[in-house]
């Protein structure tokens, strides 16, 4: 009796242990083709050429890449909030998704939070390199973020 309960609640601790976290791959972790960590150069490969503001790239399709303060062609973050651009991650969720399809794709975020009308649903990735945050209002998706995490 004693070695059965104590299967069932090895068990249990797994099985709640390995849905607390989503910890998505690193490679759904991009916009596009496109990820943090990439190279400037790389992105406009994908995207074709950037018009440059201070630290920041804008592509024609709307993405905005923030860029490494020591190594101006490293992107740190990429962000999108322009309906009709056609970027998505490798799920396939984009500006307008239903939000429902968040969660279908890539489970319950690590972090949930509601800020000023947005529900943010925030992803680690497994390898703790980058994280990938999508915002949502009014039951669609409206800005998607893919940065670095330190």
């Amino acid at each position: 009796m004693k070695t059965k309960m104590a299967t069932i609640l090895t068990v249990l601790m797994m099985m709640s242990s390995a849905t607390a976290f989503a910890m998505i791959p690193s490679a759904e972790i991009a916009l596009s083709g496109v990820a943090p960590g990439m190279s400037v150069d790389e992105a406009v490969a994908v995207y074709g050429q950037a018009t440059y503001r201070g630290d920041d790239a804008y592509f024609q399709n709307g993405v905005k890449a923030d860029l490494d303060d020591f190594n101006r062609n490293l992107i740190e973050e990429l962000k999108i909030n322009r309906p009709g651009s056609g970027v998505t991650t490798p799920a396939g969720i984009g500006i307008s998704s239903p939000e429902s399809a968040i969660v279908e794709a890539y489970g319950q975020p690590d972090k949930m939070e509601y800020d000023d009308g947005k529900n943010e649903y925030t992803y680690y990735a497994s390898d703790s390199r980058m994280k990938l945050k999508i915002e949502a209002m009014n039951g669609a998706v409206v800005k998607i973020k893919c940065d670095l995490y330190d």
